[in-house]
């Protein structure tokens, strides 16, 4: 896990974070004498790591108040990560900062840290959070004008600055996604690609954040991200067979949500140009089409404005509860009337069927909005001879036993004469005759 660190941030840390200076950040610093003066000399120019962390422990031990301290964080930390200790890195951040709460360096190793660690505990978070918090809290005094080196351009010291905010953003989105602020982390990780906008892994984790929302709303937003992090490429981007992996996955749920791939070329249009949708994005729904048709439907399609009036009340805030009192165990369509016409059979198509080994499936998954939605699992009790084409139309009628919102999906408990369309069993292959014993002589 830690060497994945050492990779991704090679190219920001160690040669004083962002070219700040934190040696010798008192008032003119002096050696306390030449025997640490001699120390550091020989610090310097060691290249084992192990060697040289001895070393800097020494220097620490014999000279703990030296005014070169923040210095000798920095080298204990860069030690640390060639040597690959990344718990060891994090324990001499969290001292550099405590012994100076304005070294941004240290903040910023914490930062890193918090993510490639990867430790979800409620303490790990919350001092991810704080670190966040200080890092930001820092820059104002950090970015001053007054400290900017003669070397550095206005537009220089800009840009490193919002190279640090993007640091600290990014730590906040991650915290506050394991922390399942879902709404918070997604604020975050907008000003964090703001900052930086090729950081393929913080529009993945955006694109969770939203999903995990469960709002209706914020699905089409999550379905940009994830399509964002497939699409992007150069410095930045995932590694090509995970992209190829969202691709496949975005181009499905992208289906599954809308119904179809109108629109879809437009949405990768937008994800490759940048990584914020832009004011006004929505992709609608399905469902959200239909039910702007939903009293036309009642007119010429009473089966499916059914439901869809289902489906509307199960992802309500009161899904459950209506599923319970309304459906559950009863017997659905049950002729129910919609728009002067009884309505007995829900009608899909064939998506897949849950194969065990042999193949002879108890579980059928059906659209019934669109062919390619997995809406309606069908629940036989006793396996099928073989599982209907993909695309074949089914009938049916059942008692649901169960529905998740995300993804949508109704569990129907069916007997195998209130399901019409299945294929007939495949014919037993005729045996073949048997040898006649030679006739006695």
């Amino acid at each position: 896990m830690f060497f994945s660190l050492k990779r991704a941030i090679v190219g920001i840390a160690v040669t004083s974070l962002f070219g700040l200076t934190v040696w010798g950040q008192a008032a003119q610093p002096q050696w306390k004498d030449r025997a640490e003066y001699d120390l550091v000399e020989s610090i310097k120019k060691e290249q084992n790591a192990q060697t040289r962390l001895g070393l800097l422990q020494q220097w620490q031990e014999k000279y703990p108040s030296s005014d070169f301290k923040d210095g000798r964080y920095e080298l204990m930390v860069a030690a640390y990560q060639q040597l690959g200790k990344g718990k060891e890195m994090l324990d001499a951040a969290k001292a550099w900062v405590a012994s100076n709460p304005k070294a941004v360096n240290g903040w910023v190793w914490i930062n890193l840290l918090t993510i490639s660690l990867n430790d979800t505990s409620a303490p790990a978070l919350e001092q991810g959070r704080n670190a966040a918090k200080s890092l930001l809290g820092a820059l104002d005094d950090t970015f001053s004008p007054a400290r900017k080196p003669a070397n550095v351009t206005d537009d220089q010291w800009k840009t490193q600055r919002g190279n640090t905010e993007y640091i600290a953003y990014r730590t906040l989105g991650w915290v506050d996604l394991q922390d399942k602020q879902y709404e918070e982390a997604d604020k975050n990780l907008m000003e964090a690609l703001k900052r930086n906008p090729a950081d393929a892994q913080a529009s993945i984790w955006a694109g969770t954040a939203n999903l995990r929302t469960k709002k209706l709303e914020l699905q089409g937003i999550a379905l940009f991200h994830f399509c964002r992090g497939a699409v992007f490429s150069g410095q930045g981007a995932l590694p090509q067979q995970t992209r190829d992996q969202l691709r496949a996955s975005f181009e499905k749920n992208y289906v599954n949500f809308h119904g179809d791939k109108a629109g879809m070329d437009e949405v990768i249009k937008l994800a490759e140009a940048g990584p914020i949708p832009p004011a006004g994005f929505k992709i609608e729904s399905k469902d959200e089409i239909l039910l702007k048709q939903e009293e036309e439907l009642k007119k010429t399609n009473p089966m499916l404005a059914l439901w869809v009036s289902i489906k509307r009340e199960l992802n309500g805030a009161n899904g459950a509860a209506y599923f319970d009192a309304s459906l559950k165990h009863a017997s659905i369509p049950g002729g129910v009337e919609v728009g002067g016409t009884k309505v007995d059979k829900f009608k899909g198509k064939v998506v897949s069927c849950d194969v065990p080994a042999p193949k002879k499936p108890k579980k059928v998954v059906v659209g019934i909005s669109s062919p390619d939605m997995s809406e309606a699992t069908l629940v036989f009790e006793n396996p099928l001879a073989a599982c209907p084409p993909v695309g074949t139309e089914l009938e049916f009628s059942g008692s649901p036993i169960g529905y998740s919102a995300e993804p949508f999906n109704v569990d129907f408990d069916v007997e195998p004469k209130d399901v019409a369309g299945m294929p007939a069993p495949p014919k037993a292959a005729p045996k073949a005759p048997a040898k006649k014993a030679p006739a006695k002589k």
